[in-house]
């Protein structure tokens, strides 16, 4: 039985759906150092 390139597809979708997931985590806790609206820094 070879499972050796099964497991390796399953591993790389699975690393890719994380570098997704990571992406859009690090996109949603972005803080905002300047306020967008007033240009002012935020405190």
């Amino acid at each position: 039985m070879d499972t050796v390139g099964k497991n390796e597809k399953v591993i790389k979708e699975y690393i890719q759906n994380q570098l997704q997931e990571d992406k859009l985590a690090d996109q949603m806790s972005m803080k905002e150092f300047i306020d967008p609206f007033t240009g002012e820094p935020v405190k």
